[in-house]
């Protein structure tokens, strides 16, 4: 495994750039129960699937109007990758995008909450974005602790609006606004 690449360093976790190396890592994460019921997946993933994701996802995270901004996440104790965190479908107009993570190694260690942190810096003092959404079951305690320690708050609920190992469940709402977020990194450094 080649030595990480790392863009932004937190407290416990580093963001880096996907790679092709991990591409079976990531699946492995995906296939992963306890991960899967969070991220809604219903798939099941063949590493030459997964390799194909990794490339197209990283041709999208290039440019100067990337669509994604996809990172793997290193635990900075080791350097070990522990999962991925993702602002996805960027909308440069409106400033805004939809954040997404899965922890598939680790978990309940405070690391996601970094990552969260790292991913919103990201959002607001390198894209400039100026709204970050996500989606979270609302049996999901744990995450949604983790996304509001790191700047989430709750803005509402779709009911039944999913379907969770067969049945119907809401989804909760959260979002995050750079005027009420405190930069982890990134605003000591302008």
């Amino acid at each position: 495994m080649d030595a990480p690449d790392y863009v932004l360093e937190g407290e416990r976790v580093a963001l880096g750039p996907l790679r092709t190396d991990l591409a079976d890592s990531y699946r492995r994460w995906v296939h992963d129960l306890d991960v899967r019921s969070g991220i809604l997946t219903v798939g099941v993933y063949a590493l030459e699937a997964e390799e194909a994701w990794v490339q197209e996802t990283i041709a999208k995270c290039g440019g100067a109007s990337p669509e994604i901004a996809a990172f793997t996440i290193y635990d900075l104790s080791d350097a070990i990758p522990v999962g991925t965190a993702s602002l996805m479908a960027i909308d440069w107009r409106l400033g805004r995008a939809t954040f997404g993570i899965a922890v598939g190694e680790r978990r309940g260690k405070g690391l996601g909450t970094d990552a969260t942190r790292l991913t919103l810096d990201w959002a607001f003092n390198i894209l400039g974005l100026q709204n970050v959404m996500l989606t979270v079951l609302p049996t999901n305690t744990a995450a949604i602790r983790a996304y509001e320690k790191a700047g989430f708050k709750r803005i509402g609920a779709r009911r039944a609006a999913v379907v969770v190992q067969g049945r119907r469940s809401d989804e909760l709402l959260m979002d995050a606004v750079p005027d009420e977020f405190e930069s982890p990194v990134l605003a000591a450094r302008r």
